[in-house]
């Protein structure tokens, strides 16, 4: 994978991986990277990495000095480095070997990576009752009831010799032996087929997952990135696991800054999808008159500047998985032809007679309460229940402080200069679990970027951390007098924020901490009142 060193002063300070495929550095504090210099603009340049070559393109309007030149834009070969103030950020096509910063224009040198080996494979039997791991020493197995089968499954209805696998050229090939109740992934019923890895075989009540060997053995807190050993998150995980070898469509719930598109990836890659596409279209950074094209591609001349024909997301993701983050921004136009697409598999593309067939599963994306949008109006309610038959509900990064501690040593591993350790001083990681995060992992990974920036130090002490804005108002916003206190920093809808905890509070004390009466005698629906009072951390897991 590509990634951007940074230096300051010849010293490397951070190192960024170009998981994405855009990456924005800036002084802004919602860059993707934050440089803390009065140099750069708050939006400098947009690194653009599609698979093959990384592109830059300024966006100061001053240009960028990248190779030791002004640039507009240009493609960066392999150890280019882009000038940012007192910062200098190499880029590496490939991750993993020493960089050394050089003269502008040189390059930087690049250890070779080995080329990849075939992965070996294991396969994951789960029962009602029990769950064990078979690795694969040979180039396939056999299972059933009877005795002679490689694995021996202990199963009413599985027959004697119920299916047979192959591994060959990394793939794996199914053939089901005449069995009584058949071989299955997800609602379709094989005879003889060939699958990815991560494919999850149901025989009987048994489920056999075909996966990498020493998948499940994670280091603790980490599940495909998603990092974090809070109850919550582990559900999560554990939910992942049961839901992703379906093709059922998933939305995923949760503020802005809880990583999304992360469970998004995971969902794709422990599904039988893995080794197709994945495609991410964020449908509120697309303008309401060019989405329709992104999503379901056009025809030439279908309109103004359409010189080809352009294949859409859902073409592209085909036999893969498309994310659709901010699905709650899609136009309601454009709302039924995505249901289209979802029940029948037939898009039109913008200018053409004729449909195309895709086979695309969707995971969807919100921050918003979609049932109160189709409520008032504003989504369509069929679509709703079209795209909700998985979801995924992720907590806000306050609900789950003792993450904090975790999250923070991960960015750190990331992030950190080859062969230094930086580490957080006690004081320093109490002033991260102290703060309420409204921009949630997001929010904690730009302060940590910063942190290492502006460290002073060999370790980040409590002075490197800065946050990206005033926290939420405290506790005690009521004063002894009853009136509201006032705390410089503070916006209105904070201050709101906490009142409306205080009320809250005051009410529950009086009804003896009965909820259900506590809605009725305030007037809200149940659902966001239980939203607002799990952001205090006034309910429990099981709510």
């Amino acid at each position: 994978m590509p990634e951007l060193v940074f230096f300051r002063r010849g010293e490397e300070v951070l190192r960024f991986s170009l998981d994405g495929s855009k990456v924005v550095l800036g002084r802004g504090e919602k860059c993707d990277v934050v440089i803390p210099d009065q140099d750069v603009s708050r939006q400098q340049v947009e690194l653009t990495f599609d698979g093959e070559k990384c592109t830059l393109r300024d966006l100061s309007g001053k240009g960028t000095t990248a190779m030791g030149k002004k640039q507009t834009a240009c493609e960066l070969p392999d150890g280019a480095d882009v000038a940012l103030g007192q910062w200098r950020a190499v880029y590496r096509a490939s991750a993993g070997g020493e960089t050394h910063e050089t003269e502008i224009g040189q390059g930087t040198k690049v250890q070779p990576r080995s080329d990849p080996r075939e992965v070996p494979a294991q396969v994951r039997v789960r029962s009602a009752t029990k769950e064990t791991i078979h690795k694969l020493q040979s180039e396939g197995f056999t299972a059933g009831k009877d005795d002679s089968n490689d694995l021996q499954l202990k199963d009413n209805f599985v027959s004697f010799k119920h299916v047979k696998v192959t591994r060959r050229d990394g793939r794996f090939f199914v053939v089901d032996h005449a069995s009584t109740n058949g071989t299955w992934v997800g609602n379709a019923r094989i005879y003889e087929a060939e699958v990815p890895m991560y494919t999850c075989l149901r025989v009987g009540e048994t489920e056999l997952l075909l996966e990498p060997q020493g998948a499940g053995q994670r280091k603790t807190g980490d599940f495909l990135g998603i990092i974090g050993e809070d109850p919550s998150i582990r559900q999560l995980a554990e939910l992942i696991e049961r839901v992703a070898p379906s093709s059922a469509a998933v939305a995923i719930f949760g503020e802005s800054g809880t990583g999304k598109e992360l469970v998004a990836r995971a969902v794709h890659l422990r599904s039988p999808r893995a080794e197709k596409t994945f495609i991410p279209i964020n449908c509120a950074a697309i303008s309401k008159e060019l989405i329709e094209s992104e999503l379901f591609g056009h025809e030439k001349g279908a309109f103004t500047n359409a010189v080809t024909a352009r294949a859409g997301a859902f073409e592209e993701a085909h036999g893969g998985t498309l994310f659709l983050d901010e699905i709650g921004e899609l136009p309601l136009d454009l709302q039924a032809k995505l249901l289209r697409a979802l029940e029948s598999g037939e898009i039109k593309r913008v200018g053409a007679s004729k449909p195309l067939n895709v086979d695309v599963r969707i995971v969807a994306a919100t921050n918003r309460d979609l049932m109160a949008e189709a409520r008032a109006g504003r989504f369509r309610e069929d679509l709703f229940y079209r795209l909700c038959v998985i979801p995924l509900h992720l907590p806000p990064l306050r609900s789950r402080r003792s993450d904090v501690p975790m999250l923070v040593e991960h960015f750190l591993k990331m992030f950190s200069p080859k062969g230094q350790t930086i580490r957080v001083q006690p004081d320093a990681m109490v002033k991260l679990e102290a703060h309420r995060w409204k921009g949630n992992v997001r929010e904690l990974k730009n302060v940590v970027h910063r942190a290492l920036l502006l460290r002073k130090g060999p370790h980040i002490e409590a002075g490197d951390i800065t946050f990206d804005s005033a926290p939420l108002a405290p506790d005690g916003v009521i004063g002894p007098d009853g009136r509201p206190n006032w705390y410089p920093g503070l916006t209105m809808e904070q201050m709101i924020d906490g009142f409306e905890k205080e009320v809250v509070l005051v009410a529950l004390q009086q009804l003896s901490g009965n909820k259900e009466r506590l809605v009725k005698e305030l007037g809200m629906s149940r659902s966001t009142l239980f939203k607002k009072m799990k952001e205090w951390g006034l309910t429990n897991e099981q709510e």
